[in-house]
């Protein structure tokens, strides 16, 4: 599991793009998760997929729109053909200036989540009709670029903001509560880090999580929400990639591979690459094809 952050730039201007993307096998990350700075809005014109965030996984069909704030990881994996889809993508500052009260209401679907609240939103649920509706009109305009084409999107985007208000908020959750997400995911992505750079030595929970000033057990629970897996998986998978990568030159030793890759047990090494691997490390070793080996994207 990978996570890395989107740097898209937008118009500082007009801080928003909506764009035609197509999934394909051959972009399909299923290990690698992303955040950003910007708020989306995804809908699915055709084909199948899942989307994983928050620790939910959302089957996608077509019809169905799904979005995310700026510190929710998400990521997805393709189901069958490719999926098309039209993908919004604003800054906050474009719907709401820092110093209007009145404006920021409408961030209300992002910031504070209500009980009954999923980022999936249906097509067979009542309001998704009228968003794709909104979102194909916002994408017209944007191709289009007719005389006062800004004020058109704005005015949809509102639209579409003001139905997931009426839809799925209420009004028990502060926005104290995203603040506080904001600065968990930045301490979260430096783990990821500190873990990529130390990761062939003896790493521990505590150690990782005193490094981003965070407690173990807050750390520990914050890192499967995100993952979906625990720290010692998480660990152990990127080992094993390492082994495999090791493995590669014949002139490694497979005792040499492991206790390279942090593994100072070699019978535990053993056991763990072939659950992650379906083979021995010997068996790797002696292959001179790759081709029957899974890759590294489909160690479960």
């Amino acid at each position: 599991m990978k996570l890395v952050r989107d740097n898209i730039q937008l118009d500082k201007n007009f801080p928003f793009q909506i764009s035609r993307v197509i999934l394909n096998h051959e972009n399909s990350h299923p290990d690698t998760f992303h955040w950003h700075s910007y708020f989306e809005i995804t809908y699915v014109q055709k084909g199948q997929g899942n989307y994983f965030v928050n620790g939910q996984e959302y089957e996608m069909d077509e019809g169905d729109i799904i979005i995310f704030n700026n510190v929710e990881p998400h990521g997805w994996n393709l189901v069958g053909d490719d999926m098309h889809l039209l993908v919004m993508i604003f800054s906050p500052e474009f719907v709401a200036e820092k110093l209007s009260v009145f404006d920021s209401e409408y961030l209300k679907p992002f910031v504070e989540r209500g009980s009954n609240f999923k980022n999936r939103i249906g097509r067979e649920e009542p309001v998704s009709h009228e968003i794709r509706k909104a979102i194909r009109e916002i994408y017209q305009e944007w191709e289009e670029q007719r005389e006062g084409y800004p004020l058109m999107i704005k005015a949809n985007i509102l639209r579409i903001l003001t139905m997931l208000i009426r839809a799925y908020q209420d009004e028990s959750k502060s926005d104290e509560m995203l603040k506080e997400k904001k600065n968990a995911m930045k301490r979260l992505e430096q783990a990821f880090s500190y873990i990529d750079e130390h990761y062939c030595e003896k790493i521990t929970l505590e150690e990782v999580a005193a490094s981003v000033y965070m407690s173990s057990n807050y750390f520990s629970t914050y890192f499967r929400k995100v993952t979906s897996i625990s720290f010692s998986e998480y660990v152990t998978r990127l080992r094993i990639r390492h082994a495999r990568e090791l493995l590669r030159d014949q002139e490694k030793s497979v005792t040499e591979a492991a206790l390279e890759c942090g593994f100072n047990n070699i019978s535990n090494f053993y056991r763990l690459y072939k659950k992650h691997v379906g083979k021995p490390p010997r068996d790797h070793k002696n292959q001179k094809s790759e081709n029957s080996i899974k890759t590294v994207e489909e160690i479960p």
